[in-house]
């Protein structure tokens, strides 16, 4: 599939294009290194808005709810605080802080509740949880269940009661959110590798993106007593099988990645559907020197009009591409799955289920399978900080993060 560039908005060299939100009644949102929010114009790629949130990179943010159809509401995740901002007057409605002054690197928020993480402060980082109609104080506060950076957070959509984190502990955590303790609340554990990214495929399916390059998807633990979720799908280390350096993200209907060596900021578009990545180059989209040698960082097709597709990156730039679909196009749904449903995900599930589409393993506790709640009481040793990080953010072996 051919691409045509159509516009670029430039931030400048030395301030970084982060991630990307839509409002799709409003404007794209990109979040900048700068400690800005710009909103975009969907049709001429220009500024039309912008917020100034802090002196720092923005690390996360999100609209409230996930509305992104009319949502007034944004959420923004910085090294000094969480900020809740008015879209509709720019104001900040609401600061939160923590009592160790920790940067928070992640956040979510669904069901009427945002979840935010920390980066390691002692000898934990702590995950909270605030009733958006409020936000005076934390509901739920989870300070023992990772033991270095939470970099990805999720709500399961069809259930309020269930909540994923990721982290450079090399842990993805579930939690059941209706047991009040803290150790009864963690449902299940996912023994991978430092977390890049974490979500739901589907409302039983997991997957697992490290800092590493490698790639993974898990089955849901359900309530019954014998654990029968099947063996993790493992892809591995991905970078010569799908030709890149490094995956941008996991996206509904495909997966991006990129490359910046030889090809200099390539980025490539492969179809993920049915949990299977589609590498076939008739299919893909591949763009040579998409934003020359800095990493790219976020990238977004419009479901409303997948011809239209924006990338962002290290280089300060936002860019908007058209995609030529008069001879094939890709399918981009605006979520994974049916999130309108409503269900109680962690009910013990039969062989009938839509979700089970592998057949059913034998228990495995080596790294990279999910083991349950009772199994962690070995916590792993505390582990630098420095050996997690990138060095160079041109590093084979791991990507750069903002903070």
């Amino acid at each position: 599939m051919s691409v045509i560039p159509i516009n670029l908005t430039s931030f400048g060299s030395n301030n970084w294009c982060l991630k990307f939100k839509p409002l799709y009644n409003y404007g794209l949102l990109t979040s900048l290194s700068n400690g800005e929010i710009s909103i975009l114009d969907w049709k001429t790629n220009q500024i039309k808005d912008k917020i100034k949130i802090g002196e720092t990179s923005i690390n996360d943010f999100e609209i409230v709810n996930n509305n992104y159809n009319g949502g007034s509401l944004m959420v923004t995740a910085t090294n000094e605080s969480v900020k809740i901002y008015d879209l509709k007057s720019n104001d900040c409605i609401k600061t939160i802080t923590n009592e160790k002054n920790s940067p928070f690197l992640s956040l979510d928020s669904l069901h009427n509740m945002m979840a935010c993480g920390t980066e390691l402060s002692g000898v934990d980082a702590e995950l909270y949880i605030y009733d958006i109609r409020s936000w005076d104080t934390p509901i739920r506060s989870f300070v023992d269940s990772h033991h270095d950076d939470i970099t990805d957070i999720k709500f399961h959509p069809n259930d309020s009661k269930v909540l994923m984190s990721g982290s450079t502990d090399g842990y993805t955590n579930i939690y059941d959110l209706t047991e009040t303790e803290e150790e009864d609340s963690l449902h299940q554990v996912i023994n991978y590798s430092s977390i890049h990214s974490c979500g739901w495929l589907s409302s039983r399916r997991i997957f697992t993106l490290s800092h590493m390059e490698t790639f993974a998807i898990h089955q849901l633990n359900d309530k019954s007593e014998v654990l029968k979720e099947p063996k993790p799908i493992e892809f591995g280390d991905i970078r010569n099988d799908w030709g890149c350096n490094y995956v941008i993200d996991v996206y509904p209907g495909y997966i991006a990645t990129g490359k910046t060596e030889e090809s200099k900021g390539q980025l490539k578009i492969s179809p993920f559907n049915n949990e299977k990545i589609d590498l076939a180059e008739d299919n893909n989209i591949i763009i040579p020197q998409a934003h020359g040698d800095e990493v790219i960082r976020d990238v977004f097709i419009n479901p409303n009009d997948p011809s239209n597709m924006y990338s962002c990156g290290e280089d300060g730039n936002v860019k908007l591409w058209k995609i030529d679909t008069t001879t094939k196009s890709l399918k981009i749904p605006e979520h994974f799955f049916d999130y309108s449903l409503r269900l109680n995900v962690l009910d013990e599930i039969n062989e009938n289920d839509d979700d089970i589409e592998v057949d059913m393993g034998t228990e495995n506790t080596e790294p990279g399978v999910s083991e349950g709640k009772h199994k962690k009481s070995h916590k792993k040793e505390k582990k630098s900080k420095k050996s997690k990080k990138k060095s160079s953010k041109h590093s084979k072996k791991a990507r750069f993060k903002p903070y």
